[in-house]
C-alpha cells in the first residue's frame, strides 16, 4: 500500500462479513457500524467509549499490516475523522484498545468500495480538519518542497502563513490561537509561484 498522504485512483467492490469485537463495558466503538461500506477517500467519523483507567491507541490493519493513526488520553468519550485510503482497494480493520495493547480492546471493519474521486493537484488533508481532538496537523497534499501557503476566512482576512519543508498548519492563528470552526480559504504557492487554491472545514 502506497502512503496515506498520496491519493491516487482505485476501483474495487468487496463484500465484508466480520464481526466486531467488542470489550466487555469498557472498550467500545459507537461509529462507523461493523460492515460499513466507504467509498475512497471518503472521510470517516470514528467515535468511541473508553471506560478504562489508561490511554489508547487506534490503529490500522489490513492485509496482515497496520500503521497507528492516534494516540488519546483516557477521556469517556473520543472521536477522530480518518479518510479511507485511495490507493488499494480492500477491507480494512480500525481497532480502538489499552495503549500497549495489554487491555481492553474494540473493532470494526470496513470496505473500501466504488470508484475514487478525482482530486485536485494540491489538496488540505484531513478535510474536514477537527481540532477538538489530540494533536491537530492538517497537511497540504501535493505541494513540493520550498511551496509556501496562505490561509484566509471567508472574508479575506489573512489568518496565517505557512512555510517549511512539509507544508502544514495546526489551526492556529498567527498569534497562536486556535482558529475557529468553520470554512478557510488556502492559497498555495509552488516555487515556480505556480498557485492553487481549495477551501478547508474546520469543525471543534
Amino acid at each position: 500500500m502506497k502512503s496515506f498522504g498520496k491519493y491516487g485512483f482505485v476501483a474495487g467492490a468487496l463484500l465484508c462479513a466480520a464481526a466486531a469485537a467488542w470489550a466487555v463495558g469498557e472498550l467500545s466503538i459507537t461509529s462507523p457500524p461493523d460492515g460499513g461500506a466507504f467509498k475512497p477517500g471518503q472521510v470517516v467519523r470514528i467515535e468511541w467509549r473508553n471506560f478504562t483507567t489508561n490511554p489508547i491507541d487506534i490503529w490500522l490493519k489490513w492485509d496482515g499490516r497496520r500503521r497507528k493513526i492516534g494516540e488519546y488520553g483516557t477521556e469517556t468519550d473520543g472521536m477522530i475523522m480518518w479518510r479511507v485510503p485511495e490507493d488499494e482497494a480492500g477491507e480494512y480493520r480500525i481497532v480502538v484498545e489499552e495503549a500497549g495493547g495489554l487491555g481492553s480492546s474494540s473493532s470494526v471493519t470496513l470496505t473500501v468500495i466504488g470508484e475514487a474521486p478525482v482530486l485536485p493537484e494540491v489538496y488540505a488533508s484531513p478535510n474536514p480538519f477537527d481540532l477538538s481532538v489530540g494533536l491537530p496537523l492538517l497537511t497540504f497534499v501535493g505541494a513540493p518542497e520550498g511551496s509556501s501557503a496562505v490561509i484566509y476566512d471567508m472574508e479575506g482576512r489573512e489568518v496565517v502563513k505557512l512555510s517549511g519543508p512539509l507544508l502544514q498548519w495546526r489551526g492556529r492563528n498567527e498569534r497562536g490561537d486556535m482558529v475557529a470552526g468553520g470554512t478557510y480559504m488556502f492559497v498555495v504557492e509552488f516555487p515556480s509561484g505556480e498557485k492553487h487554491t481549495g477551501k478547508i472545514a474546520v469543525v471543534k
